[in-house]
């Protein structure tokens, strides 16, 4: 940007000689004067203050104002710089200083997305581009013979055009993060879901397995109860006989014993008379 600085010092005293014929004080026209001795000398502090002086004794000193928009610039103060400018706009009436101040503007932006750019090792907001275009073209509106604002417009579209490229990839390059990452996520969830399904699988299998086992089992058991009973009948055993019943039956039995005990009895009484008979 060094060609640009250039361009504005030789703008500052174009317009400093070219105004110096309109109604200025005498006390404005000397602090006019500190502040552009200042301004060569570098001290660029020291000459906008001379210029704020010069425009509170005189507010149609149009010099200071543009001046004053110059020096803001050069000490990296680009918002009091575009104020200054636009105020110089608004009250000249010469078209050639309305298209000068314009690109300076323009210039002003464009120089605040270079210090941006630097400073913060990637590329800007594109605002500070957009407008550095606009001011530009209205240079340009007002002269269209500047080719300094030619040249600088055609640099600035440039600069949008490649950061915009450069965004656009960026964009593309995070969407295409973002679909892989989605991507990964779906394959990781399915990935999880086959898991998942497979060890219910198992689990489904092993209670068949453990399901069929005791069936097996309780088969086993009912054939081996059922060759217990077939075995139980062959014994004339009841093997649904309750403790009560097994009493009564046994009662039974014992009633039948005392039934064929006293029919035996009965029978040897009986012949004990018949012998008694004879004997007689």
């Amino acid at each position: 940007m060094t060609n640009v600085k250039k361009i504005y010092i030789s703008i500052l005293f174009f317009i400093v000689a070219s105004l110096q014929s309109h109604g200025q004080t005498i006390e404005s026209k000397m602090k006019l004067n500190e502040g552009n001795q200042a301004y060569k000398n570098g001290d660029f502090n020291k000459s906008s203050s001379n210029y704020e002086k010069s425009l509170s004794v005189d507010e149609k000193n149009l010099a200071a104002f543009y001046n004053s928009g110059n020096a803001s610039y050069m000490s990296g103060d680009f918002e009091s710089a575009r104020e200054s400018f636009n105020s110089f706009i608004s009250k000249t009436k010469n078209i050639e200083d309305k298209s000068k101040a314009h690109y300076n503007i323009g210039n002003s932006f464009l120089t605040e997305y270079a210090k941006e750019a630097k400073e913060k090792k990637q590329a800007p907001s594109s605002e500070n581009l957009k407008n550095a275009i606009k001011e530009y073209q209205q240079s340009l509106r007002f002269n269209p013979n500047d080719e300094d604002a030619r040249y600088n417009l055609s640099y600035a579209m440039k600069l949008l055009q490649n950061q915009e490229k450069q965004e656009q990839e960026n964009k593309n390059q995070n969407e295409d993060q973002e679909n892989k990452e989605d991507q990964d996520n779906k394959d990781n969830k399915e990935d999880q879901d086959n898991k998942d399904n497979k060890d219910q699988d198992q689990k489904e299998k092993e209670k068949e397995d453990k399901d069929k086992e005791n069936k097996e089992k309780e088969n086993k058991q009912d054939q081996e109860n059922k060759k217990q009973e077939e075995k139980d009948k062959k014994q004339n055993l009841k093997p649904n006989e309750t403790k009560e019943q097994a009493i009564k039956n046994l009662d039974a039995i014992n009633n039948d014993e005392q039934k064929v005990l006293l029919k035996v009895n009965r029978k040897k009484g009986d012949q004990k008379k018949k012998s008694k008979t004879k004997d007689w």
